[in-house]
């Protein structure tokens, strides 16, 4: 299979936008169709099978979508550039090759990872609630493997990642009358004092950390005139469990508590914080592989969270590099990927 090409027609759909990635899975399913491989979208996602559910052990994912687009297509002697070639259509095909070359196995394309992550909530759910796979799942164990740019190492745990949101409201009036509430010093204070609530951190090849940091402040209408209202959006990492708890537990304690309004941002998913826990896997996988954490979020959480899916994570490509308008692919590490990939399908299912 031209996988290189395949890459390439993948690359050049732009797929920041839903009409994109539905052109793209349009491309996919076209593919699947003329090597006479079932293939349909359920709950937005791609979804290509050679088995009946009654034998899935085994599942491959990545995402198709892209953050906003930064960087047409470009090939050069010895890489690729473009939005999207590590995160994550190049890894898109090697969770395809994985699929093609193993047995008892489900090949997943998420539609949304990049914004909602709605796609593959919605498909775990379908999954945990069909009949046939239900029934299978309670005999065997269930391994997945999702693609992003790891490096070429095998990441048992990734981050999780929350918008939290918090508010004040007040009174609105002119500015040269002292507030007892003004919501701007409010919202100040609140940035101030969550820079002092500990955080945990986990240590791999390296020290990982949870973090929270304030993003979007708004707040103010006019000089004159103090404001009936202000909040700060804060991006929340975590490498440690319950952290928005540790949050709420925080903010309930200060003076302030009953003049915001604070908590995640409704109608979101968002993925906690994830570690691998199978021993046994675990051995394996540190014999046979470099070991890593995933300094990000993934998809992984839901599998495991849904489907209690043993979940791991491997790609091409640099994470530091994704999501830049220098996003881009050696060749040669392109096809050392699809080759290791292959490896760590047989392992898992050993």
């Amino acid at each position: 299979m031209e996988y290189l090409k395949i890459l390439e027609d993948l690359v050049k759909i732009r797929t920041d936008n839903e009409k994109g990635v539905k052109k793209a899975f349009k491309y996919l399913s076209d593919l699947f169709n003329n090597l006479g491989i079932k293939n349909e979208i359920i709950e937005g996602c791609f979804i290509a099978y050679k088995d009946d559910l009654k034998k899935i052990n085994k599942i491959f994912n990545s995402h198709i979508d892209t953050v906003k687009f930064q960087r047409e297509f470009k090939r050069e002697e010895d890489k690729i550039y473009g939005t999207g070639v590590i995160d994550a259509k190049g890894n898109v095909i090697l969770m395809m090759h994985a699929f093609l070359t193993t047995e008892n196995s489900l090949l997943v394309i998420s539609p949304d990872e990049e914004t909602k992550s709605e796609g593959i909530c919605k498909f775990c759910q379908y999954l945990k609630n069909h009949k046939e796979f239900k029934e299978n799942i309670k005999k065997r164990s269930l391994n997945v493997i999702v693609g992003e740019p790891t490096d070429l190492k095998v990441c048992i745990g990734h981050k999780g990642r929350f918008e939290y949101m918090v508010e004040c409201f007040g009174e609105a009036k002119h500015a040269s009358f002292p507030s007892s509430t003004n919501p701007i010093e409010i919202i100040s204070k609140v940035v101030l004092d969550i820079k002092n609530i500990p955080l945990k951190s986990i240590k791999f090849e390296k020290t990982y950390y949870s973090s929270i940091t304030p993003t979007i402040v708004k707040g103010g209408v006019q000089s004159n005139i103090t404001p009936d209202y202000a909040s700060v959006l804060f991006d929340v990492r975590s490498v440690e469990n319950d952290l928005i708890k540790k949050i709420d537990n925080f903010l309930s304690k200060k003076e302030y508590y009953n003049k915001i309004k604070a908590g995640l941002v409704k109608n979101r998913n968002f993925a906690d914080f994830y570690i691998l826990k199978n021993e046994e896997l675990l051995k394996k996988l540190s014999d046979n592989f470099d070991i890593s954490f995933f300094n990000a979020t993934c998809e992984a959480f839901y599998f495991n969270k849904f489907l209690n899916a043993d979940a791991i994570i491997y790609g091409v490509g640099r994470l530091e590099l994704a999501h830049s308008k220098n996003e881009h692919l050696y060749i040669k590490e392109f096809f050392k990927g699809i080759k290791e990939i292959e490896k760590l399908a047989n392992l898992v299912e050993e």
